[in-house]
């Protein structure tokens, strides 16, 4: 039985991320682990602290190779999310996997064995795959923000209206809701064999909330003042199960969860 480590958004470039802090103070177990999975938002790009989109693009790649060479036993898995999904970088993952045998990524989930990981934008409000794909079309080609926006950002933090916002948005209900509606129509036998779901994206963790018969797990983020709660699981084989979404799927209506 294999031993593994999922994360959730680190927002790494961000300055209001703690998150090589938090990484810091994990290494001892990202050090006997054998699998790692970086479940979305690893690195943010809008709200990078790089000089610009290139810098900002490379440092990623460069942390990236640190990564997987600081920890040699490990498969690492990275599944994309909203904040780093930039087309520009995503383009130039597929030459990381090919040189990294341990490095692997995915653009929307990953499978291993009864697990599931999926960023959880896809809970950002009813979605299907065709919707997932239209939200995020935004972010493949968002723009860096300037330093100053950052800095309000993080005040509104220090005041509490980032959390009540998100509080009123993703609710357990409406969450948990809106996330199993995507999976029933992206991957509609996503069910069938899955135990154990791990998202990230709200920043509220939840750990072991049973919903429809699956048990669901978010791993919070590592924004300064949020819970940041990454997730051991076990899994019988570290080989990904291959799944696919529907190239095409016609359009559904998209109710109100």
């Amino acid at each position: 039985m294999a031993r593994g480590l999922v994360i959730s958004d680190l927002h790494l470039f961000s300055i209001r991320s703690i998150g090589e802090r938090h990484l810091h103070d994990l290494r001892d177990t990202l050090s006997k682990v054998d699998v790692i999975v970086l479940n979305g938002d690893t690195f943010d790009f809008r709200w990078s602290h790089h000089p610009d989109e290139e810098s900002s693009i490379n440092a990623a790649l460069e942390w990236l190779r640190n990564f997987v060479a600081a920890y040699p036993q490990a498969d690492v898995h990275f599944v994309v999310g909203n904040h780093d999904c930039l087309a520009a970088f995503t383009s130039r993952l597929d030459e990381l996997d090919a040189n990294l045998p341990s490095f692997h990524w995915h653009e929307t989930i990953l499978r291993l064995g009864g697990n599931l990981f999926v960023h959880g934008d896809c809970a950002h409000g009813p979605m299907d795959a065709d919707g997932l794909d239209r939200y995020r079309s935004i972010w493949k080609h968002d723009r860096q923000r300037h330093s100053l926006l950052a800095r309000v950002y993080i005040i509104s933090d220090r005041l509490g209206l980032t959390w009540l916002v998100h509080r009123g948005h993703f609710t357990r209900r409406k969450t948990l809701t809106r996330l199993t509606w995507y999976l029933d129509r992206a991957f509609p036998e996503w069910g069938k064999d899955t135990r154990d779901c791990y998202f990230g994206h709200t920043h509220f963790p939840l750990q072991n909330v049973e919903w429809e018969g699956v048990r669901f797990h978010n791993t919070g983020s590592a924004i300064a003042g949020s819970p940041f709660a990454p997730a051991e699981f076990l899994v019988t084989s570290t080989t990904p199960i291959e799944t696919q979404v529907p190239g095409d799927a016609p359009d559904r209506p998209l109710g109100p969860p």
